[in-house]
């Protein structure tokens, strides 16, 4: 997900992928960067190396099912490093 895409957008992916995958909202849960992170001390969350990462973690977790990738009409999130690291 690109953060220069407003929000609503962005809840607007989630819904059409809980559509797609026949998925009840309250019975899923999605792991989103910005709400894990604290978005003001980024070098310290990420960590040293990347397998202590948050995102990292998150992805290697065994409740992980999947990714999913909100594209905005520009297709931003595919020029972000995190965002291609998580796909």
């Amino acid at each position: 997900h690109y953060w220069g895409t407003p929000f609503r957008e962005f809840v607007k992916c989630l819904r059409k992928h809980w559509e797609a995958f026949h998925l009840q909202p309250c019975e899923s849960s999605y792991w989103i960067c910005t709400f894990s992170n604290n978005q003001w001390k980024i070098e310290e969350e990420l960590g040293d190396h990347i397998k202590v990462s948050s995102f990292y973690l998150a992805l290697q977790s065994q409740t992980c099912r999947g990714t999913a990738m909100a594209i905005n009409h520009l297709a931003l999130p595919f020029e972000r490093v995190w965002c291609l690291f998580e796909v």
